[in-house]
């Protein structure tokens, strides 16, 4: 989706890195008895936000094991459509991160939550850049980078460039 001239920056690079920052303590303190997490970044933004989480935690706590995933799902018509998680790899007994750079209605969330279920996983935490408050599905973020309260007619998109956060838009 195209960012129209007339959207206001609600994030801006350095402000979506603080954001990022503050969001990898904070699965840090939730997964502290927790000697491995797998993050599970939702294509395209949810996954590249995952892989600045994941390099931060190693940096900060090199001795957390941290598995990457990326998940592809239609987040237009997810029934019937593959989920596709990747690498395939097993979750039974893991520490999940669902990830994701907007919560709009929570219907992506709510249809991964669907493809997760095929395995007995220890925890699930729910984490986004930017959660807007108003959802037609009943999903709530665990953790948040920004909150804000917008209309069924505002849209938000992050926009990254070369793998980085270049900052979000509201229009």
């Amino acid at each position: 989706m195209e960012i129209p001239a007339s959207a206001q920056k609600i994030l801006n690079a350095e402000t979506a890195a603080l954001k990022v920052d503050r969001i990898v303590f904070q699965i840090l303190e939730n997964t502290f008895h927790s000697p491995e997490i797998v993050m599970i970044g939702i294509k395209d933004g949810g996954y590249i936000i995952a892989e600045k989480i994941a390099e931060k935690i190693n940096h900060y706590y090199p001795e957390k094991k941290v598995a990457l995933l990326s998940l592809t799902i239609d987040k237009i018509n997810p029934v019937g459509n593959t989920i596709l998680l990747e690498p395939n790899s097993n979750l039974e007994g893991k520490t999940i991160v669902l990830i994701d750079d907007v919560a709009n209605t929570g219907k992506t969330m709510f249809y991964t939550f669907n493809e997760l279920t095929k395995y007995k996983i220890e925890k699930l935490i729910t984490c986004v850049l930017i959660d807007r408050t108003h959802k037609k599905f009943p999903i709530q973020s665990d953790i948040v980078g920004l909150q804000m309260a917008t209309t069924f007619n505002e849209h938000i998109i992050v926009k990254i460039e070369n793998n980085e956060i270049e900052g979000a838009y509201l229009f």
